[in-house]
């Protein structure tokens, strides 16, 4: 298995919440890979949902959108980026599974994402693809 491993700076700035588990955000792309939309489908009871969302604060939040939006966007299918921010007990783990255009002509990835919090662990797979001005947004 390829990994890329990221140390998560605290990100005081207009990046968002994480993945379809928090909620949508939008991080610009390098101009030569705009073009399509994003949509994201988890797995899992809302509950389980709302429980991580109480566990993140909004620089976790922050950080594990950043390393959303640069794992799909920079890594190829198979690599997985671990991000982490030790004061936290944080870790995530983003894994780019394969890449498609959808029926609308939009770049497309399926995606699986983990995080750990101490002992708790959620993951989450889902679909995300580009808008047609660049920007990454996740809707979940």
């Amino acid at each position: 298995m390829r990994t890329f491993r990221w140390n998560a700076p605290i990100i005081i700035g207009a990046v968002s919440l994480a993945f379809s588990l928090l909620s949508p955000a939008s991080l610009p792309l390098k101009a030569e890979e705009r073009g399509a939309e994003a949509a994201v489908a988890s797995e899992g009871p809302q509950l389980d949902l709302d429980d991580l969302k109480a566990r993140l604060d909004r620089s976790d939040r922050q950080a594990a959108m950043q390393a959303l939006q640069l794992a799909l966007s920079e890594l190829g299918d198979g690599v997985t980026l671990v991000w982490q921010r030790p004061d936290r007990g944080l870790v995530g783990r983003i894994k780019p599974v394969s890449a498609f255009r959808d029926d609308k002509g939009r770049v497309c990835r399926h995606v699986v994402y983990s995080l750990t919090l101490g002992t708790y662990q959620r993951q989450i797979e889902g679909v995300a693809c580009r808008q047609p001005d660049g920007l990454w947004s996740l809707a979940g």
